[in-house]
């Protein structure tokens, strides 16, 4: 076998080798969503969502320091859920895991009864996201999961301008 034949078989191997871990890490993210910190008028939000629409997303944390209110939004469709139900929302990354007392909620525009928690502890909420591993945030037999890449960098960030225990 020529060394040119040779070089080019070693470099694939070793590309397909390191490859392997990048889809790895690129599958548990669902395909055009990130995770994205806003900070807006000395507030801020955690979000899972689309990078091309504001209106996309499946995670949303949201710490409002001047009202000193936090809320965790899990948008995904419980089926056969009534608007105004109680449900729990248990969070876990790891070994942490943390549960949220919430109710369904939903809106106008996507008809989807997903779950809410209002005027919730964030601290314990940061202290999961904190965790290696994806972070899993399930509602019954409803999850979402929160891939690992970048997600300790975006809850660091979150934390330094929420201020809220």
């Amino acid at each position: 076998m020529p060394a040119a034949d040779k070089s080019l078989r070693l470099a694939l191997a070793v590309s397909l080798v390191l490859a392997v871990p990048m889809a790895a890490a690129a599958a548990e993210a669902e395909p055009g969503f990130a995770l994205m910190v806003i900070p807006y008028e000395g507030n801020v939000s955690l979000v899972y969502g689309s990078t091309e629409s504001g209106e996309d997303y499946s995670f949303f944390l949201s710490c409002n320091n001047q009202q000193n209110e936090a809320e965790m939004t899990v948008y995904q469709d419980i089926a056969g859920a009534k608007v105004g139900e109680p449900l729990t929302i248990a969070l876990s990354a790891g070994s942490a895991e943390v549960a949220l007392k919430g109710e369904t909620a939903t809106d106008e525009m996507s008809g989807f009864v997903f779950g809410v928690a209002k005027k919730i502890a964030v601290k314990p909420v940061i202290a999961v996201l904190e965790n290696a591993g994806p972070a899993i945030a399930k509602m019954g037999k409803v999850t979402v999961t929160l891939p690992e890449p970048g997600r300790a960098e975006a809850v660091s960030e979150f934390a330094k301008v929420c201020k809220l225990d």
